[in-house]
């Protein structure tokens, strides 16, 4: 197991650093330079205000979440453990390193590895719904700005694959009941039935759905403002429409902390809107260098912070 995790953690090393390295081959990295040092840092702490918000609305989110499972605790603690899995998702090489500390504490606090697990998966599963509808939503418009069908087409297949890929975990519970004495079989049902319970609630469903979509209209905004402050000439649509794809291909942990899989999915994308690689790949550089900084005090708060009361639960 340790040596699958460690060929696993160089193969993002690797594909990080590849991809890297093939678009700064292809992209004139001294312009790129010249735009990172003309920043305007105001413009940078405006982008960091604008995903502090969105880490608060993602705590609601997650809150909700959590009170599916008869999970009850404080604004400010869940918040803490959020801000905390999001600094190991930046400093961990696995992409899934915050999660795995967020259900060690909520584990800590007294809850079985079923609940925690399940309470961060279907966070997670909310987050993608909302990312699936705001990137369907966009995609005509993305549609009549790209240039050639290869380009049209994979926007569209993309978007499709991502409403299949979760359609069918809606409905894993109903694999063949006699592979239920495999326990990630039963980790399926448990994750597909408590989906359906929760996304598909009228109490609450909606209200996650909403939610997840401001989290990533936040982010869009953060692009946006980072790209004024880069002095760069791109319209909002081209980044509303962009951005989506960006987030959609981040979530795939085949990079380290998204690193390359970013850069490139953003200069692709905003070339086919006339965007220059070197201004798309220092606006990808600087998103990155925003959501490290972002990161940084849920570092501060496992640095200095005593989260051995956990949360306030009713264990199932």
């Amino acid at each position: 197991m340790i040596l699958k995790k460690k060929i696993l953690i160089i193969f993002k090393l690797c594909l990080s650093v590849g991809l890297l390295t093939l678009i700064l081959k292809n992209t004139d990295i001294s312009g790129t330079i010249q735009l990172l040092k003309n920043t305007n840092l105001k413009f940078f702490l405006l982008a960091l205000a604008v995903l502090t918000i969105q880490t608060l609305v993602a705590t609601i989110r997650w809150r909700r979440v959590l009170e599916h499972f008869n999970f009850y605790s404080t604004y400010v603690k869940i918040l803490r453990y959020l801000w905390i899995g999001l600094f190991f998702n930046q400093a961990l090489p696995s992409s899934i390193g915050g999660d795995a500390i967020r259900g060690y504490y909520l584990c800590r606090g007294g809850s079985s590895v079923r609940s925690a697990s399940l309470g961060i998966l279907l966070d997670r599963l909310s987050g993608m719904m909302g990312l699936v509808v705001l990137v369907l939503s966009t995609t005509p418009l993305l549609f009549n700005r790209l240039e050639g069908s290869i380009a049209q087409w994979g926007v569209v297949l993309v978007a499709a694959g991502m409403l299949g890929v979760i359609s069918v975990i809606f409905i894993l519970d109903f694999l063949p009941q006699k592979l239920s004495h495999w326990r990630i079989i039963r980790g399926l049902y448990a994750l597909a039935f408590e989906g359906r319970q929760l996304m598909f609630s009228k109490s609450s469903g909606s209200k996650l759905i909403i939610l997840s979509i401001i989290v990533h209209l936040l982010s869009i905004i953060a692009v946006m403002v980072l790209a004024e402050g880069l002095g760069l000439g791109i319209e909002w649509l081209g980044i509303l429409v962009v951005v989506p794809l960006v987030t959609l291909f981040m979530t795939i942990p085949i990079s380290i902390a998204g690193w390359g899989v970013r850069e490139g999915v953003m200069v692709v994308g905003l070339g086919y809107l006339g965007v220059m690689p070197e201004e798309a790949l220092a606006l990808s550089i600087l998103y990155g260098l925003l959501m490290l900084a972002i990161a940084l005090p849920g570092g501060l708060i496992w640095l200095l912070g005593d989260h051995s009361s956990g949360l306030e639960t009713n264990v199932e």
